[in-house]
């Protein structure tokens, strides 16, 4: 049998770097068709990973070039495909569903495609996100946990990836929006995800996000901060975007807390230790533990190194400083790809290998 249009792009959408997973339910297919004609769906086919002008999309396609810079603008501003501007000209690319066309829909979905989604994004996460060594994102301390003796790369520290930045946006966080129209969710901080450079000309083009300064960037991450909120940006040494995560809502979160040893999958370079003499177990830090990695045993807080990512959310919990980060030996330390390309180019070069 022929196989339709939509699920022809799902396995098109599963050759980029980050995969598109097939499930035996389908559900997958059931998202693309929510969001693609089949016109569209068409000319996503056509389309690659990397950013090409209009007339090479048309020359593939057979197809009149004016008439297709409508459709692909159109596409870009539906949350369908990515747009970089440059100039006068346009150039357009095919996107993963994350990072890419799920954080597109942040202002479109309805409660009937989130029930897809929901179904849809766990094993996503497990068999997409987490499915090579690299991952996306990973995870930096808050300000608050960090010692001055420490030996802190830029890239590590949130305010310096905020102060480097020319152009940011800020957007209220997809997961704990789509948790609340489903009836769940938290009351953590909403305007919590930021872009930067390109991404963020494209959020603040498309009404998705706002643009801020640097000034204000750095209040909502002081804010992100104080309410327990984990902090994940790109997994670059040069950054693209910030996220402010919690533990109830956020997708990455959740399917790092679902497994036995956050900590081994997790890129991050800190850990968490208790000062036993100091706890008053109160089990501020084992309430505030986004992976469940601090209980409570006897009259101390007890760390599992295998379940701490390293967020440094339990030292900005206790007031009595008996928790302390610490950083890994050396020879431990995750030392983040130069940028998103070379990022790509390390999950394309693992899939391939697996």
């Amino acid at each position: 049998m022929t196989e339709n249009i939509h699920t022809l792009l799902a396995k098109h959408l599963d050759k980029l770097p980050i995969p598109f997973p097939a499930t035996e339910s389908g559900v997958e297919i059931r998202i693309l068709q929510r969001w693609f004609t089949e016109e569209e769906a068409e000319i996503a086919l056509a389309m690659n990973g990397y950013p090409e002008s209009v007339s090479v999309i048309a020359e593939r396609l057979g197809k009149e070039h004016e008439a297709l810079a409508h459709i692909l603008e159109d596409m870009s501003k539906k949350g369908l495909i990515f747009r970089i501007s440059k100039g006068d000209a346009r150039l357009y690319n095919i996107v993963p569903l994350a990072e890419g066309m799920w954080e597109f829909h942040l202002n479109t979905n309805d409660k009937e495609l989130l029930q897809d989604l929901s179904e849809y994004m766990d094993y996503f996460m497990q068999k997409g996100w987490y499915g090579t060594p690299t991952t996306q994102h990973r995870i930096i301390p808050i300000s608050q946990s960090l010692d001055n003796d420490m030996e802190i790369m830029p890239y590590e520290q949130a305010e310096q990836i905020i102060k480097a930045q020319k152009k940011i946006s800020v957007a209220h966080c997809i997961c704990r929006k789509e948790q609340r129209l489903l009836g769940k969710g938290c009351d953590h901080l909403s305007e919590a995800c930021m872009a930067f450079g390109t991404g963020a000309y494209f959020y603040i083009e498309n009404g998705l996000g706002r643009e801020v300064s640097t000034e204000e960037a750095l209040k909502i991450l002081k804010n992100g901060m104080d309410s327990g909120l984990v902090l994940q940006p790109g997994n670059g040494r040069k950054v693209w975007s910030l996220c402010m995560c919690c533990g109830c809502c956020c997708g990455l979160l959740r399917g790092l807390k679902a497994m036995e040893k956050p900590a081994c999958v997790a890129h991050t370079n800190f850990y968490s230790q208790i000062a036993a003499d100091e706890c008053i177990s109160c089990g501020l830090c084992e309430e505030r533990c986004p992976m469940d990695a601090i209980r409570m045993d006897a009259d101390t807080a007890v760390v599992n190194r295998d379940r701490c990512i390293g967020c440094g959310v339990c030292v900005g919990a206790c007031n009595v400083d008996a928790v302390r980060l610490l950083q890994k030996s050396e020879q431990d330390r995750y030392i983040p790809p130069k940028d998103v390309g070379e990022m790509q180019m390390r999950i394309a070069g693992e899939r391939k290998r697996s």
